[in-house]
């Protein structure tokens, strides 16, 4: 041992001399170690983490969102208000144009609204409306293209947004502008002191005239639905047919009356003018009324049947239209004689047997002359329309989809008023009704004009629904 751990043992034994037995006492009972994260301070802690972290997370995903979120791309077609240039102040107005008296600004006092007309060599300019407001003294204005600027006249006004104060409303008329035949009303509410013209939604609902309907276009004529609008008591309504009719731009087979979807148009808080749903009409010659219930379309006319002819060696009279007689002769060959109240005679020879000829002209076919149709006793499918052409008779060729017969499935007689007509069988016993119409100086075709059902089909009197 060296010098040094002697020091240390002697050092210890000495220390160990001076502990007694009551210092002696059991060892504390052994509790096992609590980890470290099941201690209360740091479960809050670590619950407080995870609250930060789930709202950084919540903000980003359904926070506060981002611009392009809380304003979605607009609709590049919705309707959008356009504030009218302050132009026109020089221009003069017509002399076929007449002011407009409304209460623009609810104070119950009408104003007068002049209209000036942007000079064109063709009359197609701008049209600027201006009026000094009653209750501020200020004055208004706006602008508008109405097609011409030659007899401007406003339609009644309207409260289209109920809010107390009047809408002017004017027409852009398409006869002036553009292909369509018709025309659709145009409505300038008071905003800021200027006649804002109201975008339109759905605005091929708002129109009067015959729009064809796409898709559906045959050789010699389109489908169309009529469209009308009118004013009543203050508001502005439109209506469009619920069926669609043929048309060559000259004969529309429309029936006596036909039902069509109304709407009412009302103005919203943006400026926008919106349809409302308001029921059916009834279009008749010369009513427009609230439809019954139940109510459809009036049936295409075809019947009373015509029925009576002249054979060989007989004579009719013919007062309609244009005055003329006519006899069958048979010195050789069978012919037709017309002799015209204006003093024209004319000889057709005939090619037919057993010819007949019906004392009702076909005047709905052809009404500028003589015309005739001809039938045979021994071919009872024989049909031919016979029209004067100067100093002859012609022969109308039947052109189009339909064929000009009397048997089987497709059968055509000439009724009362002068119609010719042709009714086809479909594949669920109803039959499609057609009229003849001339669609040149030597042509006719099938229009259709409905769908009808017979009890009888040889009994045509028994028409009716189906």
């Amino acid at each position: 041992m060296t010098i040094t751990e002697d020091r240390l043992r002697a050092a210890l034994a000495a220390r160990a001399e001076l502990v007694r037995p009551e210092d002696l006492a059991p060892l504390a009972t052994v509790v096992p170690l609590r980890p470290r994260w099941q201690s209360p301070w740091v479960l809050l802690a670590t619950a407080a983490v995870v609250l930060l972290i789930l709202g950084v997370v919540l903000q980003g995903v359904g926070g506060r969102e981002r611009s392009d979120r809380l304003a979605p791309e607009p609709d590049p077609d919705a309707p959008t208000i356009e504030l009218p240039a302050d132009v026109g102040r020089d221009w003069k107005t017509n002399d076929l144009s007449t002011p407009a008296r409304l209460d623009l600004d609810g104070d119950g006092a009408k104003e007068k609204v002049v209209f000036l007309g942007e000079p064109t060599d063709t009359f197609d300019g701008r049209t600027r409306m201006q009026t000094t407001l009653s209750s501020t003294g200020e004055e208004a204005y706006g602008i508008a293209e109405l097609g011409t600027t030659i007899g401007t006249v406003a339609l009644p006004p309207i409260d289209a947004d109920g809010d107390g104060d009047q809408e002017l409303v004017l027409y852009r008329d398409e006869l002036f502008s553009g292909p369509v035949q018709g025309n659709h009303p145009i409505v300038f509410d008071l905003r800021d002191g200027l006649l804002v013209q109201a975008p339109v939604e759905s605005a091929d609902l708002l129109l009067r005239g015959e729009v064809p309907v796409p898709g559906t276009a045959a050789e010699f004529y389109d489908m169309v639905r009529p469209h009308d609008y009118w004013i009543e008591e203050g508001k502005l309504f439109s209506a469009r047919s619920v069926n669609e009719f043929a048309s060559d731009t000259m004969t529309t087979m429309r029936p006596e009356t036909y039902v069509m979807d109304a709407w009412e148009w009302v103005l919203g808080e943006d400026g926008v003018l919106r349809p409302v749903e308001a029921g059916c009409r009834a279009q008749g010659l010369e009513s427009f009324v609230v439809c019954a219930p139940g109510q459809v379309d009036d049936l295409p006319v075809v019947t009373p049947v015509a029925n009576e002819t002249i054979g060989v060696g007989e004579q009719a009279e013919y007062a309609d239209g244009y005055g003329f007689s006519a006899r069958l002769e048979a010195v050789a060959d069978p012919s037709l004689v017309v002799e015209g109240d204006d003093g024209r005679t004319v000889n057709h020879g005939l090619e037919v047997g057993d010819p007949q000829v019906n004392v009702q002209a076909p005047t709905d076919l052809f009404f500028d002359g003589a015309s005739l149709v001809l039938t045979s006793g021994s071919d009872p499918s024989y049909i031919q329309v016979l029209v004067q052409d100067g100093n002859r008779m012609r022969a109308l060729e039947p052109v189009g989809e339909i064929t000009l017969v009397d048997e089987g499935p497709t059968r055509t007689w000439l009724t009362r008023n002068g119609a010719l007509v042709t009714v086809v069988l479909q594949e669920d016993a109803s039959w499609q009704a057609w009229k003849w119409v001339m669609v040149s100086r030597t042509e006719m075709a099938a229009f259709p004009t409905g769908t009808v059902c017979f009890y009888d089909v040889e009994v045509q009197s028994t028409v009716g629904s189906c």
